[in-house]
């Protein structure tokens, strides 16, 4: 099924809701506060967090506030102390009047103001490739398709597997530069000399015997896509911000300068503004990158699409049979925490092998087979499970059943361990750097990354 079948035109809109402010009123921390102006929120010990607390009972990233339509979303990101609203604990929940919030040893007051947050609302389900009918991606299209046909930067900011890289392609195949290159550098891959070649080129010298062009000039005309710009040095972001204000290079080690004409979009796991505050970005590249800037949101956050993508990604694995509304149910209620990249790889097992699929899923979703006045059923799909098993050569069942095995065992490490890659791998007993790959194979992202 092609893509423009699946959508259709929706009523252009604006999304209305309050303004809020979350202040602390008891603990070390007290005075602090900060504005909600439909911004995500992670309130935590850890530096990256938007209101960052210094008591020691608050985990890293202890809870996320969401605005929207019908107030705002809470969420306990799996904290160690749990998040209690006037003293019952919640783990998700809409709060739309004043509360207090309670978190380790420190109070909070979530308080709606009178002034009203207006959010344009774009008419279209998708922007080129990104399908999205919820509110927050109809509010995102809407920034996009502004920013598209202009030659302003663009700043993409999202968790990993949200789409970031598909949306920046999208941007360039919808700006005037279309027709000319779309060059990706992955920043979070290289070491700094890389980065420096990679960007502006390198001379001949005795460890690189070939000289060669950087991104900047292989990019002439069309669009440079700078995954992970956060992750620039220093000496780099000087660099970058004086090739975006002269829109010229020198290459490193070859004398004169370059003129170029290329158009930026830069992406990032990280808050940038919270970088600049903490001193690791730029203030002034900041500002030149971020014309526009706007956040994607994760698959946890918009759960009315998923059922949308589902059907997307059926349609291009070829699926014998479509998942049935129940399923498609269990999809939308779980987490995701690899987000779209995470789905897509999911449903790409359940096409393959669509029985050990739907158990895993369940499993993850801490779904019992044998639960309730299901377990004939249950114990039908096992056997089903089993039947398939024995029907494929050893070695690929044995892969099989080891995706599952790993994908759960790693999941729930990580639960424990508080999505921190480095204590989930003291728990199992393996290595960092070998969790970090098999979490990145899985399509399973964490606190660490």
């Amino acid at each position: 099924m092609a893509l423009d079948q699946m959508t259709e035109v929706l009523h252009a809109d604006m999304a209305r809701f309050p303004r809020a402010r979350l202040t602390v009123t008891k603990g070390p921390d007290k005075g602090k506060e900060v504005v909600l102006e439909g911004q995500a929120v992670v309130v935590g010990s850890d530096e990256s967090c938007q209101l960052r607390l210094t008591d020691t009972s608050v985990s890293r990233r202890h809870f996320e506030l969401t605005g929207g339509p019908g107030g705002y979303r809470l969420r306990d990101l799996r904290s160690t102390n749990g998040v209690h609203l006037e003293g019952v604990q919640v783990m998700d929940g809409r709060i739309s009047d004043k509360v207090r919030i309670t978190v380790g040893r420190t109070e909070l007051r979530f308080e709606p103001e009178r002034t009203e947050i207006q959010w344009p609302l774009s008419p279209h389900e998708r922007f080129g490739e990104t399908l999205g009918r919820s509110l927050v991606m109809r509010r995102l299209f809407a920034v996009l398709e502004r920013a598209a046909p202009t030659d302003s930067p663009v700043v993409l900011e999202g968790d990993p597997g949200t789409g970031k890289e598909v949306l920046a392609r999208s941007v360039h195949q919808k700006s005037a530069r279309a027709d000319g290159p779309f060059v990706v550098v992955d920043l979070g891959a290289s070491s700094e000399p890389l980065m420096e070649s990679d960007l502006f080129g390198h001379d001949v010298s005795a460890s690189r015997p070939t000289a060669r062009p950087g991104a900047f000039e292989e990019a002439e005309g069309g669009t440079l896509y700078l995954d992970e710009v956060s992750e620039l040095s220093n000496a780099l972001q000087a660099k970058l911000l004086r090739a975006l204000e002269t829109r010229e290079i020198k290459r490193p080690g070859v004398g004169g300068t370059a003129k170029i004409n290329v158009r930026v979009v830069a992406s990032t796991q990280k808050d940038l503004e919270a970088e600049v505050k903490a001193g690791r970005f730029r203030e002034d590249l900041f500002f030149k990158l971020s014309v526009f800037r706007v956040r994607v949101p994760p698959l946890r956050e918009r759960p009315d699409d998923v059922p949308q993508l589902v059907r997307l990604f059926e349609s291009r694995s070829k699926a014998a049979q479509p998942l049935s509304d129940e399923m498609l149910d269990m999809l939308a209620r779980h987490d995701w925490p690899g987000n779209v990249r995470e789905l897509r790889n999911v449903l790409e097992r359940l096409a393959a092998f669509p029985d050990l699929g739907a158990a895993s899923i369940a499993r993850a979703l801490g779904k019992n087979l044998d639960a309730g006045n299901d377990e004939s059923s249950g114990a039908k799909l096992r056997a089903e499970m089993s039947s398939q098993l024995l029907a494929l050569p050893y070695h690929e069942a044995k892969d099989r059943v080891l995706e599952s095995f790993e994908k759960t065992y790693l999941l729930e490490h990580l639960k424990a361990a508080n999505n921190v890659v480095t204590r989930a791998a003291q728990r199992a007993g393996l290595p960092r750097q070998s969790v970090h790959r098999m979490l990145r194979r899985l399509g399973i992202s964490s606190a660490d990354e």
